[in-house]
């Protein structure tokens, strides 16, 4: 009986494959699943299994033992486990949880909609050819140069069918403001490395804003300096503006990363008082009244080691650039404008690649040459959708400004971004200007919307010292 119930217990044992023991199963083995001889292993698991049932005893030596059932095991990728995360983990989790539960309605619309191609069949109707090179998309702007605006853009990516682009835009607000743009791009020259840019430009503004600082002497503005960085929302001159500029640039693609370029524009711009803007409040010996044409020329070199498409996910990139200015048909303006542009995209550790800190560094100095002047509608801007949001558009000018832009971008859905945003930028006439307590500030947060090969538009809300403003745009800010 012991000898009886050892043989059990050693074939129930081997029959399980050591299971108990943690060795490997051999039920896995196509070799080893067939039927064996009774003098083997085999044959004394179905001795076991035999008996088990009850068999005679004169059978129970020859029954066959069945073939071993392969084990099937779940994918461990469906299996619920925990983890332990840091406090910081959690952290800077919280926002993309906070937006996730603010637009779960509006993610399940979302999935229903792509579920139904109606995005795809929507985008069809604004396609002109078969290929999708071109196409009229409308176009909506707000918070940009002319405030609220609407329009067309058109766009071709593949003219005469050697990779050319051609594009063409328009937004309307009134009949006294609105603007146009039409751009050609040919970024292989000629099968080559070289690159040739047209751009032209048409600006109609009947409400454009100046403010000067009151401490500036109205009577004397002959150093182009409005001192505006210490101006009130009480200090706006509202202006009106006409103008139309051409420009051309020409480059050369050294690798994929770096590049050079030369730049040269004209610009020719009707300035006056906006209508219904009394006669006082506009200086009457203000650098850039009346008509003035203007021509530039400069270089720019660029360096882009960004990686990441749509989303910029690391990397940096540099920008160079130099322009000499001088009026045409007058000897009143003369200057140079010198500009970097440094960014940097930094993916944070512990979370997942795409959710990373964008930042972004600008300096622009302008230098008037001998006695020379600088028209104050080409003093260096900030307050725009594009640098310091939150503050009215071109609030602050100077012959200068240091701008820093702040962004955690993480998505929200596989195409859309969310991103919360500190912007800080002064304008100065003397680099001994330049303080800490001269910063504006403004924050906020958005959603940036992009397809498989790039950006499409970005909504976001910025709140400042002097209020809120609502952005709507079809082109990053960096």
């Amino acid at each position: 009986m012991p000898v009886t119930c050892a043989v059990i217990v050693i074939g129930a044992f081997v029959a399980r494959g050591f299971s108990q023991s943690g060795e490997p199963n051999t039920s896995h083995n196509k070799e080893a699943s067939a039927p064996a001889p009774d003098t083997s292993i085999a044959g004394s698991a179905g001795f076991v299994r035999s008996a088990e049932v009850g068999g005679p005893p004169e059978q129970q030596a020859h029954t066959p033992a069945e073939a071993p059932q392969e084990l099937s095991y779940p994918d461990p990728n469906t299996i619920p486990y925990r983890t332990r995360k840091r406090a910081l983990v959690h952290l800077l989790s919280v926002p993309a949880k906070v937006w996730r539960l603010a637009w779960t309605p509006l993610g399940a619309t979302v999935r229903w909609m792509e579920h139904s191609r109606i995005p795809a069949k929507m985008f069809s109707l604004f396609y002109l050819n078969d290929e999708r090179t071109a196409a009229v998309f409308p176009l909506i702007s707000l918070g940009g140069s002319l405030g609220t605006a609407a329009g067309l853009t058109f766009s071709h990516n593949n003219l005469f069918g050697r990779r050319k682009k051609l594009s063409a835009s328009f937004l309307y607000n009134t009949s006294s403001n609105n603007t146009a743009q039409v751009a050609y791009q040919d970024s292989s020259l000629l099968g080559s490395r070289f690159y040739l840019d047209f751009l032209g430009l048409y600006l109609k503004d009947s409400d454009e804003n100046l403010f000067i600082s009151p401490l500036v002497d109205p009577t004397n503005l002959n150093d182009s300096s409005i001192g505006a960085n210490n101006s009130t929302e009480d200090d706006d001159v509202d202006y009106a503006t006409e103008q139309g500029s051409l420009v051309t640039r020409f480059g050369y693609a050294l690798t994929k990363e770096i590049g050079l370029g030369l730049q040269s524009s004209f610009t020719r711009a009707d300035v006056g008082a906006a209508e219904g803007e009394p006669d006082d409040r506009i200086p009457p010996n203000l650098l850039g009244l009346g008509e003035t044409s203007l021509f530039s020329f400069g270089g720019t070199l660029m360096l882009n080691f960004t990686r990441g498409v749509p989303r910029r996910v690391a990397g940096s990139s540099l920008r160079l650039s130099y322009s000499y200015n001088r009026e045409l048909a007058g000897d009143r303006f003369e200057y140079n404008r010198f500009t970097i542009e440094a960014a940097q995209f930094l993916p944070i550790p512990f979370l997942p690649l795409n959710r990373r800190l964008a930042i972004r560094g600008l300096f622009e100095k302008m230098d008037r040459i001998g006695e020379k002047q600088i028209p104050f509608y080409e003093l260096s801007r900030l307050g725009d959708a594009s640098n310091l949001r939150g503050f009215d558009k071109n609030r602050f000018r100077g012959r200068g400004l240091l701008l820093f832009n702040f962004e955690y971008r993480y998505p929200v859905w596989d195409t859309w971004d969310a991103v919360i945003f500190l912007d800080e930028g002064q304008v100065y006439d003397d680099l001994n200007d330049i303080a800490v307590d001269q910063f504006h500030t403004a924050v906020g947060t958005g959603l940036r919307f992009m397809s498989s090969s790039g950006f499409l538009m970005r909504i976001e809300i910025a709140r400042s010292s002097e209020e809120y403003r609502a952005l709507f745009q079809v082109i990053p800010n960096f």
